[in-house]
C-alpha cells in the first residue's frame, strides 16, 4: 500500500496531537502567582536548582527531577527572575503535584 505525502503528513500531525495531548493543558494555564507552587523546567544542560537559588525562591519538594524543581513563588518578580536565570518554563506546580501524586 502506497501512502501519499498529504496522507503521511496528516498521520504525523494526528500522532503528534495524540502524543502531546496529556501535557498540552499544562502549557495553556495562567502564569503562577505569588504564594503558588511552581514547577521550574530548565534546559537539558541547565540546573533547575541553581536557577531557583539565583532567583531567590525556595525549593518545596524533597525530590528533584532532572530538568525541573518545585518552588514557592515569594514575590511578584519571582517568575520573571526564574526566566531571566534560564528557566524554559514556569508552570503551575499544584497541578503537577496532583498529576504525580507527590
Amino acid at each position: 500500500m502506497k501512502v501519499s505525502v498529504p496522507d503521511a503528513a496528516l498521520m504525523v500531525f494526528t500522532s503528534a496531537i495524540v502524543i502531546c495531548s496529556p501535557i498540552l493543558p499544562l502549557f495553556m494555564q495562567a502564569r503562577p502567582q505569588v504564594g503558588d507552587i511552581a514547577l521550574v523546567v530548565a534546559s537539558p544542560w541547565g540546573d533547575p536548582a541553581w536557577i531557583a537559588k539565583k532567583a531567590g525562591v525556595q525549593e518545596v519538594a524533597p525530590e528533584r527531577a532532572p530538568l525541573g524543581v518545585l518552588v514557592a513563588l515569594e514575590s511578584p518578580e519571582s517568575v520573571s527572575q526564574l526566566y531571566a536565570y534560564g528557566a524554559w518554563l514556569v508552570i503551575d506546580g499544584e497541578r503537577i503535584l496532583e498529576i504525580c501524586a507527590i
